[in-house]
This record gives structure tokens, C-alpha cells and sequence, in this order.
């Protein structure tokens, strides 16, 4: 289990790694920070929103969010598998 939710917060650190890149290639479009797409693979970018963020709390913030997620989803996973009828 512990090793599912490291991959989940290493997905959210690709990720964000990965809208970081984009915006830095296409640094003068100020409308991919309002794109729900951004919002809905990156929500750390929706804090931003409010107080700007460094890159790399951007990035930390979006893996542990994620990281969060996969132990949500994991322990629903575990619990379902548990009450499963045979």
C-alpha cells in the first residue's frame, strides 16, 4: 500500500512537473493558469490562484495533494476488497 500511494505522489510530481514545463514554454499565455484542465490535474494550481506560488511548492503541493488521493483511493480499494461477498 505504501508504495501505491508513493506512485500516486509521484504522479502528481509529474504532473505538475509537467504543466510547469508547458508554462514555462508558452510563458506569455496568461489564460493556461485559468484552464480547467489545469485545475482539474494540478488543484495545487487553484491555491495558486489566491497567493502566488513558487515552482517548486507548486510542484510539492500538487504530489502531496495527490498523495492524499491515492490514500482515499486505497483505503476505499482495501475496504471494498474486505467487504466483498464471496
Amino acid at each position: 500500500m505504501k508504495r501505491r500511494i508513493g506512485l500516486w505522489a509521484l504522479i502528481g510530481l509529474a504532473v505538475a512537473f509537467f504543466w510547469f514545463v508547458i508554462g514555462l514554454f508558452t510563458w506569455p499565455n496568461f489564460q493556461l493558469g485559468r484552464s480547467a484542465v489545469v485545475a482539474i490535474t494540478a488543484p495545487s494550481s487553484l491555491i495558486g490562484r489566491t497567493m502566488p506560488l513558487a515552482y517548486y511548492w507548486f510542484i510539492l503541493f500538487n504530489a502531496a495533494i495527490y498523495a492524499f488521493v491515492g490514500l482515499a483511493a486505497e483505503l476505499l480499494r482495501s475496504s471494498m476488497i474486505r467487504h466483498r461477498p464471496s
